[in-house]
């Protein structure tokens, strides 16, 4: 009998969520708590897909509605910017974020200030990362 019930209980959430309710709106509407969901999305990757699939049908009906409203010849008040931002924060294909690649070189040198008594001095001596000291005493 649990398990029937824990059955209906995730459809039921699943549909909460499709029908464009919050995550914590549909877990109150199924009488669990966010941890019962997030466990069980854990544990159930029948679940978890289903979940995914359900924000993704949101995202879908955004995507129309700001077509719909781009569309639109006539004087009616559209929120364009409200859907554009929600489709940034949740859209696959919306993110305004580029890629950076960044390589770190293998020897870094580090700048060492001395004064004594005189003009500041500055020396550089390449500091060594630790794998090439353990192949330097390896090969001793």
């Amino acid at each position: 009998m649990k398990v029937l019930n824990e059955k209906l209980i995730k459809e039921n959430y699943v549909l909460s969520l499709k029908n464009g309710a919050t995550r914590q709106a549909s877990a109150i509407a199924v009488g669990v708590s966010d941890v019962t969901i997030w466990n069980w999305k854990n544990q159930d990757k029948e679940f978890s897909k289903a979940i995914d699939s359900a924000l993704e049908s949101r995202i879908q009906v955004v995507e129309d509605a700001l077509y719909q409203n781009a569309i639109l010849t006539t004087g009616q008040k559209t929120n364009v910017v409200a859907q554009i931002f929600w489709l940034k924060n949740r859209g696959k294909n919306w993110k305004d974020k580029g890629e950076l690649e960044i390589t770190i070189p293998k020897v870094v040198k580090q700048n060492t200030f001395i004064q004594a008594g005189e003009e500041p001095k500055i020396i550089e001596e390449p500091e060594e990362i630790e794998e090439n000291k353990d192949d330097k005493e390896n090969n001793s």
